[in-house]
């Protein structure tokens, strides 16, 4: 039996969507009661909500939609409906708002308070829907972000409505008096656009409270960011020194060494892809197939493959009997979901990272080695050597040869003063 509609915002029952409590004389629970429930209605959608009330067909008062006021219980199951029409007509005021009104998006704010109003807690559960999807590294890097977005806040909510170009400039700041890189607040302001993007969607943000920089507004800018995000690769005469590494001197960088020569003689593979490799992987034929962890293509395009050369023979050989699963020693079989894998590469990567900045230090180079240097040393030794930027985007798995591009983008100062010399 149908209840009076809730007075609702006039702009909500312009666009057809109503709200009212129904007592569903048709289900019948214990005692003779019936169920009363939230019902909404938009664009001939119909959708029902528990409001943990009950009462017989006699008690209920559909004309007022609540309650016969004598009835036995009728001030608490009353006093119920009212909280509950209060925390409607909030929410619906706020849909109209960001003009993001429908049943999907009430469904969020009704289901998720804490969510709809504190970023903090959205991301919290953006994390736990891509964990349960086996997306580890993306949930990571959002658990990551929200966990030095609570450090910036000092553990107080973050309401949609303070994120703004302002907050995301002290954010900055912040970050940098911590000691933070350039790339580290690209990774975390690129995370925080994204939980943009995914709340205006849902209706918790309106398009106007975009904090960040397009073409037609302005805002906060990671482009700046990007550009302090230059590859590093290091010179021929470096990569030789590296090549010439004196491991009975230093065995305890042997690793990580020949981690960094496996990175560049494959292509710049990364280290995520390293580890993952098995012996399976290698082929009859003398090559090594994979797939690249970050982009999850599928289908034939989805795998890359490069040649056993005797370099990267001779440091497999390295490797050889540790007696694990993989073909190096990162991984092992009680590593079973992809959030244990994505935790113990992790781990490992800034072990090896913190190891090359040793051995460039052993080898007195001017630049800092990391995996990531390989990458780029790989894709700019080519460039130099006059390869297209086609090759070295295929060789390097990029879905985009754009992606390529900004590898090559920026050439150390040796090549431009060569080039400076020809005129």
């Amino acid at each position: 039996m149908a209840g009076a509609r809730i007075n609702l915002n006039p702009k909500a029952k312009a666009e057809g969507f109503s709200a009212r409590f129904v007592c569903l004389t048709g289900k019948d629970l214990k005692g003779g009661l019936h169920p009363i429930r939230l019902q909404l209605i938009h664009n001939l959608k119909v959708k029902r909500y528990s409001t943990g009330e009950a009462c017989t067909a006699e008690q209920w008062d559909a004309d007022a939609g609540r309650m016969k006021p004598r009835a036995k219980g009728a001030a608490q199951v009353n006093g119920v409906l009212s909280e509950l029409e209060s925390r409607v007509k909030d929410i619906v005021d706020a849909l109209v708002v960001h003009r993001s009104l429908s049943l999907e998006s009430f469904e969020k704010r009704y289901r998720k308070p804490k969510a709809a109003g504190d970023v903090l807690a959205f991301i919290e559960d953006l994390v736990v829907d891509m964990e349960s999807k086996g997306k580890a590294g993306n949930a990571a890097t959002y658990r990551n972000t929200a966990r030095v977005l609570r450090r910036f806040t000092e553990g107080r909510e973050l309401p949609f409505a303070n994120l703004t170009a302002a907050m995301l400039e002290a954010f900055d700041e912040h970050l940098r008096a911590a000691g933070c890189t350039g790339g580290g607040i690209s990774v975390y302001m690129r995370t925080l656009r994204a939980v943009v993007g995914k709340a205006t969607k849902a209706g918790l943000m309106h398009r106007d409270q975009y904090p960040f920089e397009t073409k037609m507004s302005s805002g906060y800018a990671i482009a700046n960011l990007s550009s302090e995000n230059n590859p590093r690769p290091i010179t021929d005469e470096d990569m030789n020194k590296v090549k010439r590494f004196p491991f009975d001197e230093h065995p305890h960088l042997a690793e990580a060494v020949r981690l960094f020569l496996f990175s560049y003689y494959s292509g710049g593979m990364n280290f995520a892809d390293i580890a993952r490799l098995k012996p399976p992987d290698v082929t009859k034929d003398g090559r090594i197939v994979y797939k690249r962890q970050k982009t999850k293509r599928k289908g034939r395009d989805a795998e890359l493959s490069f040649k056993v050369s005797d370099a990267v023979a001779e440091i497999l050989a390295a490797f050889d009997g540790h007696g694990g699963p993989y073909l190096f020693p990162f991984l092992g079989p009680e590593h079973v979901t992809e959030k244990q894998r994505k935790t113990r590469i992790d781990k490992c990567l800034k072990r090896v990272n913190r190891e090359l900045k040793e051995v460039a230090e052993v080898l007195g180079l001017d630049s800092n080695l990391t995996t990531y240097v390989a990458r780029h040393t790989f894709a700019t030794t080519l460039n130099w050597k006059d390869v297209s930027v086609e090759v070295i985007s295929q060789r390097m798995g990029h879905k985009s040869i754009a992606t390529t591009r900004a590898y090559l983008k920026r050439l150390p100062n040796k090549v431009l003063d060569e080039v400076d010399e020809l005129l």
